[in-house]
């Protein structure tokens, strides 16, 4: 005899192939919306939400149906439409059912009057004022509860943001009056009084509290606002002496309407080790080593140094950092830096030390005021000499770009100007650089750059190679070799210029993903009188964009040589 449960084992796949016999399948359609409301209709209808229901029949369907009108009316509620008109429709045949609901929308309601009134501290705060003036909603318009829903919960959320933490909604609602397919709002709210921050508590044994409350840009005493709270926790994680940064009010601890603000600080590393390789057609192949100490001591001083090495470039640069003022952005800098170049149209060797100044006088610029200490060998051509300067100096320097990396709009701009005395000669030297990045289209870019510089001297031939021009190569004009353009000698060999004159446009289209294309054109030349011919170079290359900014793959040609010469340039690194 079979077991009970080898029979339920026989029996169970019959069972389960009459279900999937018998099984009703069921069709919805709405007619006459589309885009979010259908959407939301499609939500309400619980006809629709239940159509693969296992237990789904007749009975079933037949309920569920006669809800629908009720939920479709409601649906379209939050969209202005009180008063539609709607056609259904249940066929069937068999096990396959079909409902239908035609949708005629109908009259919407609209906003016949706005009524928002502000009392407290607030009715004088501007923000508030600005939520008023662009409150989603205005008189005419069609009733859109989610409008109202956001701009209604505006007003909350500036009071929490703002610091009116005693504020509430004394009223807030919609009438519909769909007789005359109109609708008024209301909205009123009791801000009570703003809150200030207090007393500010530094939970940290890193730096001196006294250099910390130099990052403030906010004071005790002044109106609280959360904005102003996260700008002040950015700039201290931005100091970079800090692994974690907390800057949170201290609820619980409130006095007479004063909020104090409790600030946790975790250090970073005191050491920070660096190390990078590259290759540029101008350079060769190229790394570098670098080292900083952080906090050299609780004034916050630091210590960068950095090695750098390539086929025509050796240097090692030390610099020593100490925050004053506004440590955001004013510092004092010693420098000691050597540097060994060796293009193959000059060599020197250089030493330079020197002292400088940087502030920030405006929002996004830099200015650095320097003097310097500079002595140099060098062979240029035929010509051998060493040469020393005192080298007093300002630099501007700006970057704006909504991303440094892969920059869709922004500019760099570079502006120094300085003199230079010794023994072997006398100079003013002054250069502007810049660089536009904007887009052209949702697939386009087109950059512009440009460099010029004028030198008057006393003595050209003792001026050293470090502050003659040069040009040609990756950034300067394409299509010719690293510092190949110049005055020439006697000898043909290039000696350099006092002045310099750069210009290029580039136009750059996406191919396919993060692959585009480019045309571009460079005109340029170091010169000793602007007067002279410039040197041309054109040609075409491809991009290819990475998380260190994009590799660029050039092919050039030189135009003002006979036969128009081609050359491969190859640079990686950001836009700015």
């Amino acid at each position: 005899m079979l077991s009970t449960r080898s029979l339920i084992a026989l029996l169970l796949p019959f069972c389960i192939s009459v279900q999937a016999f018998g099984a009703i399948h069921l069709e919805v359609i709405v007619n006459g919306v589309e885009g979010e409301i259908k959407d939301n209709i499609i939500s309400y209808l619980s006809i629709e939400q239940q159509k693969t229901h296992p237990n789904l029949n007749e009975a079933r369907i037949l309920r569920l149906h006669h809800k629908a009108i009720g939920e479709i009316k409601k649906a379209l509620q939050p969209f202005g439409y009180y008063e539609p008109h709607i056609n259904s429709d249940l066929a069937h045949d068999k096990d396959e059912w079909t409902v239908t609901y035609n949708i005629d929308v109908g009259r919407p309601v609209l906003v016949s009057a706005v009524d928002i009134q502000i009392t407290g501290e607030g009715a004088h705060d501007s923000a508030f004022q600005q939520l008023v003036d662009h409150f989603p909603l205005r008189k005419g318009d069609v009733l859109m509860h989610a409008r109202y829903e956001r701009g209604r919960d505006a007003f909350p959320q500036m009071t929490s943001e703002r610091g009116y933490f005693d504020s509430h909604l004394l009223k807030h609602e919609i009438i519909v009056r769909p007789e005359t397919y109109s609708a008024s709002i209301t909205i009123h709210i009791e801000t009570g009084q703003r809150y200030s921050f207090g007393k500010f508590t530094f939970k940290q044994q890193t730096l001196n509290e006294k250099l910390l409350r130099r990052y403030m840009i906010i004071s005790p005493g002044d109106p609280y606002s959360t904005d102003k709270l996260l700008e002040f926790q950015n700039t201290l994680t931005d100091s970079g002496y800090f692994s974690q940064v907390d800057v949170r009010g201290n609820r619980d601890a409130i006095q007479d309407h004063e909020i104090p603000i409790i600030v946790t600080l975790e250090p970073r590393y005191k050491y920070l080790y660096s190390f990078g390789i590259g290759y540029g057609t101008d350079t060769g192949p190229r790394g570098t080593l670098g080292w900083e100490n952080r906090r050299v001591n609780k004034s916050g001083h630091r210590i960068e140094t950095e090695l750098q090495a390539s086929e025509i470039t050796n240097s090692i640069t030390a610099r020593y950092k100490i925050p004053i003022r506004d440590p955001r952005t004013d510092y004092v800098a010693l420098t000691t830096e050597w540097v060994q170049n060796d293009p193959r149209t000059s060599s020197s060797e250089t030493l330079l030390l020197g002292i400088g100044r940087t502030t920030s006088p405006h929002p996004n610029w830099l200015e650095t005021v320097y003097f310097n200490y500079q002595s140099e060998d060098f062979i240029i051509g035929d010509d051998e000499g060493h040469t020393t300067l005192f080298l007093p100096g300002i630099t501007w320097s700006r970057i704006k770009a909504d991303d440094r990396i892969l920059t869709t709009h922004g500019s760099r701009l570079w502006l120094d100007f300085k003199t230079g005395f010794g023994h072997e000669t006398n100079l003013v030297q002054a250069r502007a650089n810049g660089k536009i990045v904007r887009s052209a289209g949702e697939n386009a870019r087109i950059l512009l750059r440009g460099d010029i510089a004028a030198t008057d001297t006393t003595d050209f031939d003792e001026l050293p190679a470090s502050l003659r021009f040069f040009t040609g190569g990756d950034h300067s004009v394409r299509g010719y070799a690293y510092e190949s353009l110049g005055p020439t000698d006697s000898n043909g060999v290039v000696i350099g210029g006092k002045d310099l004159l750069v210009g290029s446009i580039e136009l750059e289209h996406k191919i396919a993903g993060n692959w585009s294309g480019a045309l571009f054109y460079d005109i340029g030349n170091a010169v000793n009188d602007f007067s002279e011919d410039l040197k041309r170079g054109a040609g075409l290359g491809v991009r290819w964009k990475t998380i260190i900014g994009p590799i660029r793959l050039d092919y050039a040609w030189a135009l003002s040589y006979p036969g128009d010469p081609w050359r491969i340039h190859l640079t990686i690194g950001p836009d700015l």
